[in-house]
C-alpha cells in the first residue's frame, strides 16, 4: 500500500526527477520527468503534483494508487477461503473414514500411519479418533448441557 505522506515528500523534494512517479508504480512518467529534468519543467510539475497529493483525500489516493494492492489482497483472501473450504472438506472426509473403521486397532494404525507419513490431521479428527480408541463414546460437536 502506498504512503500518501511519503509520496508528497518525494514529489516536493525530488519531483523534478520523477522519483514520486517511480514510487507510485508509474515508471513511464518517471522516465519522462528524468529525461526532461534539465528543463526545470518537471520540477514545477513535481511541486504541482505535491500540492495535488496534499489536497487529495486519503481514500481517493488509495483508490487511485493502491488499487493493485486491493486486488492482490482480495485474491489472497479468496485463496484463504478456498483453502479453508478444502480443509473443511478434508476434515469431513477423514471423520467419515474414522467412522467407517470397525475396530480400535484400525484407528490406532491409521493414526500411526498418519504420524509416520507426516500427514497433518485436523485437531477434531485426531480428538475423535483418540476418543474412540479410549472407549469414550462422546462425539465432537456435542454440547455439554
Amino acid at each position: 500500500m502506498k504512503n500518501k505522506l511519503l509520496t508528497i515528500v518525494l514529489a516536493f523534494f525530488f519531483g523534478g526527477f520523477g522519483i514520486h512517479r517511480f514510487y507510485l508504480g508509474q515508471p513511464k512518467y518517471g522516465w519522462l520527468y528524468l529525461v526532461f529534468c534539465w528543463t526545470l519543467v518537471p520540477f514545477l510539475i513535481g511541486i504541482l503534483d505535491a500540492i495535488c497529493f496534499i489536497l487529495m483525500s486519503r481514500a481517493t489516493f488509495n483508490l487511485k494508487y493502491s488499487l493493485r494492492h486491493v486486488f492482490a489482497k482480495k485474491f489472497e483472501d479468496e485463496e484463504a477461503l478456498h483453502q479453508a473450504s478444502f480443509d473443511k472438506l478434508r476434515e469431513e472426509m477423514l471423520m467419515q473414514k474414522i467412522a467407517e473403521m470397525k475396530n480400535k486397532e484400525l484407528i490406532q494404525l491409521f493414526l500411526q500411519d498418519a504420524k509416520k507419513d507426516g500427514n497433518y490431521l485436523p485437531r477434531t479428527v485426531y480428538a475423535r479418533a483418540k476418543s474412540i480408541i479410549e472407549d469414550n463414546s462422546t462425539k465432537t460437536g456435542d454440547t455439554l448441557d
